[in-house]
């Protein structure tokens, strides 16, 4: 019985277990470094059809980070760039098969549109076949963008095929460059060209 006491066996298993901070920078360091991997394999993947897949435009000096997100099944089409705007506010994903901007905060509420239970405005999509405005309800209305979401910053753009997107003071402004169509997205609303 000699040797060991209650007290000395307690201070032994305490001094086992890591503190509540050391194991939170332990678990960011694990997912900054998973994904800093996916970044690096994404960024050197080739893309088959020669285009390079996501390619910012000259006038982009940082490029925008790739955040895949949980709404589709799969994740997002392979070479998809997610962008925010500076504010946060509009977010932006821009993939070969076209551009898809959220948007969290309007000036006024979009007006009621028959057949949609919620409300058009909130989020606009372009693809090949133009620009549509789907309805979306109040619980899968966009949010302010995290910060693992890559800022383009005004005067920055982001291009993947003939899609891209560019940050200014009054939007995102997104285009089909093979057809001249786009909308841009602002706190004032959507508005399609």
């Amino acid at each position: 019985m000699s040797g060991t006491s209650p007290t000395g066996s307690s201070t032994a298993q305490k001094g086992r277990r890591l503190g509540p901070a050391l194991v939170a920078f332990i678990v960011f360091d694990v997912l900054l470094v998973v994904w800093a991997i996916w970044l690096v394999v994404s960024m050197g993947s080739d893309d088959p059809e020669g285009s390079g897949g996501a390619e910012p435009s000259a006038s982009a000096s940082t490029p925008a980070a790739v955040e895949p997100t949980s709404d589709a099944g799969d994740g997002p089409e392979p070479g998809t760039e997610t962008v925010a705007s500076p504010s946060g506010n509009i977010t932006c994903e821009v993939s070969p098969s076209g551009a898809e901007c959220g948007i969290a905060s309007l000036a006024s509420e979009p007006a009621p549109v028959a057949g949609c239970d919620g409300a058009e405005g909130y989020v606009v999509t372009l693809t090949s076949e133009g620009v549509s405005v789907p309805c979306v309800s109040a619980e899968d209305r966009p949010a302010k963008a995290d910060a693992t979401i890559g800022i383009l910053d005004y005067g920055q753009a982001v291009t993947v095929n003939n899609f891209t997107c560019d940050s200014t003071e009054a939007g995102m402004k997104c285009t089909d460059t093979s057809t001249g169509k786009g909308f841009t997205l602002a706190r004032a609303g959507i508005t399609e060209f």
